[in-house]
């Protein structure tokens, strides 16, 4: 399969999963709901989803989670408090999987209550790559994060960001370049 022609695959299906769980309808009810990352930019290369919204309670988000956990295809609804005080503080997060598709590893949507301010300076961010986005760009973004890909059919964790990065800010195109920038951000190859 092709490059984009993968994350087109992905994207269509990210639409269907989330429609098959009614996971806007039901994260409306408790807060606003934006989409970030690869889902946002249009650079899927495998089944996840991150999502951000406006804060909720624990209790909220347990009432979320078993209202998603009602689909039969979800297999997993995980709870975690964030433990990073730099990038997400005080974040709570939900992570459900879903049984669908053929990609070797169920979707997941990672979905991050986090405080407005903050979602507000990290939708910039997202913004500032969407808008530079060329479709040049786009191509070799996929061609890269796909040839990242580590043994749990991913590009290492927390990469994403440092590849928009590296790509659409710092110029890069060279794939050696972009994998020392990543490992001089920290990111494990």
């Amino acid at each position: 399969m092709l490059p984009l022609e993968r994350a087109g695959i992905l994207r269509q299906e990210a639409e269907f999963v989330m429609d098959l769980i009614d996971l806007h309808d039901i994260l409306r009810k408790y807060a606003n709901v934006y989409p970030t990352g690869s889902y946002l930019l249009d650079l899927m290369v495998f089944p996840d989803i991150d999502l951000y919204i406006t804060p909720v309670s624990i209790p909220q988000l347990f009432e979320i989670g078993a209202q998603i956990a009602r689909c039969e295809l979800v297999t997993q609804v995980v709870f975690e408090r964030s433990e990073d005080p730099v990038l997400l503080p005080g974040g709570l997060y939900l992570k459900p999987r879903i049984r669908y598709g053929d990609w070797g590893r169920p979707w997941k949507i990672d979905i991050w209550s986090l405080d407005e301010d903050l979602i507000s300076t990290k939708m910039a961010e997202m913004e500032h790559f969407r808008s530079r986005l060329t479709p040049e760009l786009r191509q070799k973004i996929i061609e890269y994060k796909i040839s990242i890909m580590t043994a749990q059919l991913r590009p290492p964790a927390y990469s994403g960001y440092y590849i928009y990065k590296a790509f659409i800010d710092e110029g890069m195109t060279d794939f050696m370049d972009v994998t020392s920038f990543l490992v001089a951000h920290g990111i494990e190859m």
